[in-house]
């Protein structure tokens, strides 16, 4: 008699409550509300079913966030359709009618020691008693240093110019040492790219140094302050890549002991040149500080060269005679052509650049999930991705670990996350989560994102 009303008592229970997880499930509202968003703040969500392409839950769908730098993900495959994944970022030597030509690649990984390779394989290959001069091909994409749409407290001092120029990353180190009774310190420039200072740092017990520069103007005059503790490292953007690369270029020439003299010319490679020397690095290589580390300079510098490939193929030509072709104008021609032939409604997406820098960009979170289950559906995206634990997820997301891959964005007070997983019911989901206009810090921001990705996890 006991144990039937037991049961009896058991089957009420679970009829009035279905399961335990009933009460504490993974409800997207519930912890929507948790997070108690304040008028101003707004957050746009879509999680589609990869089967069927049937929406899973979505809240403000529709509506046009800034993307930040999940943006990135989207104008690289946009790249990587136009470019093809055998591309490679070549810096190279050509000769032709006695005379070399240096043609840029627009590398944005190409080094010091590369271009020192370089010069060493072109010393191998060419009898110099023999060249008359030297000229430089710069056509690849623009000078142009900014996208539209940026802002001063954007670009400086994280981001380099943007250029067919590049070194380094076009960013140069300086040292600042203490003095050994921490009463003084030192500015250290080792190399030949030099700035002024304007010194305002503080020797203290942390250190926590800030720099900044006179946004008027594109000189190097640089203001370091905030607090030193110990001898530190900073990597400062250049204002002007092609000094800096024919500085490094002249360099390399006398490491190996070329005998050339005169200064270096520009013009366009002749069709009919042949290739003497060559450096180069594949489109994937590029895609890691891009796609798992978010690096603006070199997500530009292959949104322009793409550009510069599709506005060949269309016939295009440059505005002004003798410019390049490798444009952010063109490159978003690029990228609203491959994704209108996707069968995507381009009235929810609207670009400035490739990074995602730029407030003026604009999606809704149902483009972005529609978009990114076209493309894993295209190409192999995910080995371009960054997983759980990796990138900007680092210390994010440990128990998804080869369930998920994702693209973060952030700006201040904005946040966004793209992505494809695998659900504990082993069901594969693509999602984009944006949130605009978030009052709180950085970190409760991420941790909410965290939070609706567990809801998205426990469908």
């Amino acid at each position: 008699m006991l144990k039937k009303i037991l049961l009896l008592f058991s089957f009420l229970i679970f009829a009035i409550c279905p399961s335990y997880a009933a009460i504490f499930s993974y409800d997207f509202s519930k912890v929507i509300a948790e997070q108690d968003f304040d008028g101003s703040s707004t957050i746009s969500i879509t999680v589609l079913d990869d089967k069927s392409s049937k929406v899973l839950y979505s809240k403000n769908e529709n509506k046009m966030l800034n993307t930040a730098s999940a943006l990135k993900l989207y104008t690289f495959a946009a790249a990587l359709d136009t470019l093809g994944e055998d591309y490679k970022f070549e810096t190279a030597f050509y000769l032709s009618g006695g005379n070399l030509y240096l043609k840029l690649g627009a590398d944005p990984l190409l080094t010091t020691n590369d271009l020192y390779e370089l010069v060493r394989n072109l010393e191998k290959s060419v009898d110099f008693k023999t060249v008359k001069y030297i000229y430089i091909d710069d056509s690849i994409i623009s000078t142009t240093p900014y996208p539209d749409g940026w802002c001063i407290d954007d670009f400086w001092p994280t981001i380099a110019p943007i250029s067919p120029y590049i070194i380094d990353g076009n960013k140069v180190k300086i040292r600042i040492v203490l003095a050994p009774y921490r009463d003084s310190m030192t500015i250290v420039q080792a190399d030949k790219y030099r700035f002024s200072f304007i010194n305002q740092l503080q020797i203290s017990d942390v250190t926590d140094i800030d720099i900044s520069k006179n946004h008027a103007d594109m000189q190097n005059l640089i203001t370091i302050s905030g607090k030193i503790a110990d001898d530190s490292d900073i990597y400062i953007p250049v204002s002007n890549p092609k000094t800096l690369f024919v500085a490094r270029l002249e360099d390399a020439f006398g490491k190996y002991k070329i005998p050339y003299s005169d200064k270096f010319y520009f013009k366009a490679t002749p069709l009919n040149a042949k290739k003497v020397a060559q450096v180069n690095h594949t489109i994937e290589d590029v895609s890691v500080p891009i796609l798992k580390y978010s690096d603006n300079f070199s997500s530009e510098v292959l949104f322009r060269v793409a550009g510069n490939a599709y506005a060949k193929k269309q016939g295009l030509k440059p505005q002004i005679a003798g410019s390049s072709l490798g444009t952010t104008k063109n490159a978003i021609l690029m990228f609203n052509d491959f994704y209108t032939k996707a069968n995507l409604d381009m009235k929810y997406i609207k670009i400035v650049d490739g990074s995602g820098v730029s407030r003026y960009n604009a999606a809704s979170s149902k483009w972005l999930a529609q978009a990114l289950l076209f493309l894993t559906k295209k190409y192999k995206l995910k080995k371009y991705m960054e997983g759980a634990d990796e990138g900007t997820l680092k210390k994010r997301l440990r128990y998804l670990k080869g369930n998920i891959y994702a693209k973060t964005g952030t700006h201040r007070g904005l946040s966004s996350l793209v992505g494809i997983m695998s659900t504990k019911n082993d069901k594969k989901v693509t999602f984009a989560i944006v949130v605009q206009c978030f009052s709180k810090s950085t970190s409760m921001l991420k941790a909410f994102e965290d939070d609706l990705v567990d809801c998205i996890f426990n469908l």
